[in-house]
C-alpha cells in the first residue's frame, strides 16, 4: 500500500506493536489514527479516502484514521460489522475499509458514503485499489492498465514486483502515477504485509519507493492458532 498525503501533513510514526501477547497488531501511526494494521489472528486492515463519492460538511467531523485502529483487535471479518457501526460514522467522510483474512480466505470491502455501510465481498485473488483526490476516476483508469500490463511480468505477484509496481511512474511522473507526485502532495510512505510461517510481518518504508534515502522498518509477531 502507497500512502499518499498533502505535503503539510506532519510525518507518521513508523510502526509500533500494540496490545497484549494474546490480542496483539502493528501499525503505523499519525495524529489521526492509522490507515493500515494487521493483528495475530492473521486479519489485515486497510482504509483508502473515497474521493468519488461527495463529502458532505460536518461540524462533527472525525478522523477515518480511528477506523483501522479501533478494529484491528478483530478476530475475523465477521466481527467488522458490527464493531464498524459502533464507530461515529456519521462525522467521518466517505472511505473504504478493505479487509484481508487469511485464517477465512476472505476478502472483504467496507464502503461507507456518509448514509449507510456496504460490505462487498471479492473473490480471494488478487486486486487493486486506487484514491485520488484530484480526479479518482481518472486515476483509476490510469493505474489500472499500468497493473494490467504489470501482471505479465514473470514474477508478477511476488514481493519485489509488488516493489517494482509501486515505485513505479508509467505512463509518467506525477499526479495519476503508483508512486505519486504532485506540487501539493505526494505519496510519503508504502507498507507491505506478509502473512508466512505462523508469523505476520508489516515492512514499512517511510518514504515513497522511489527515494533510495530511506531503509525498510519491519515489525513481526506470532499467529495465534485456529480456534
Amino acid at each position: 500500500m502507497n500512502r499518499d498525503e498533502s505535503r503539510l501533513r506532519p510525518i507518521a510514526l513508523q510502526p509500533e506493536a500494540h496490545g497484549t501477547a494474546c490480542d496483539l497488531s502493528i501499525y503505523p501511526s499519525d495524529p489521526g489514527g492509522t490507515w493500515i494494521g494487521l493483528n495475530n489472528s492473521g486479519l489485515c486492515l486497510a482504509l483508502i479516502n473515497w474521493h468519488r463519492i461527495p463529502t458532505r460538511p460536518n461540524h462533527r467531523a472525525v478522523s477515518r484514521g480511528v477506523v483501522v485502529k479501533e478494529l484491528i483487535h478483530a478476530r475475523s471479518c465477521d466481527n467488522l460489522p458490527a464493531l464498524l457501526h459502533e464507530l461515529p460514522l456519521q462525522g467521518m467522510p466517505p472511505f473504504r475499509l478493505i479487509a484481508i483474512s487469511l485464517r477465512e480466505s476472505q476478502v472483504t470491502e467496507f464502503r461507507w458514503d456518509q448514509d449507510r455501510v456496504v460490505a462487498v465481498c471479492h473473490r480471494w485473488s488478487a486486486r487493486h485499489w486506487f484514491s485520488s483526490g484530484l480526479d479518482e476516476q481518472q486515476a483509476e483508469v490510469t493505474r489500472a492498465e499500468v497493473c494490467r500490463k504489470e501482471w505479465n511480468d514473470s514474477d508478477a505477484g511476488e514481493i519485489a514486483w509488488l516493489r517494482r509496481l509501486h515505485r513505479s511512474h508509467l505512463p509518467e511522473r506525477g499526479g495519476f502515477s503508483i508512486c505519486m507526485h504532485r506540487e501539493d502532495a505526494s505519496t510519503v510512505s508504502y507498507s507491505e504485509v506478509v502473512f508466512e510461517d505462523a508469523r505476520g510481518t508489516m515492512r514499512y518504508h517511510p518514504g515513497p519507493l522511489c527515494a533510495d534515502d530511506c531503509e525498510f522498518i519491519e515489525k513481526t509477531l506470532s499467529l495465534l492458532a485456529a480456534p
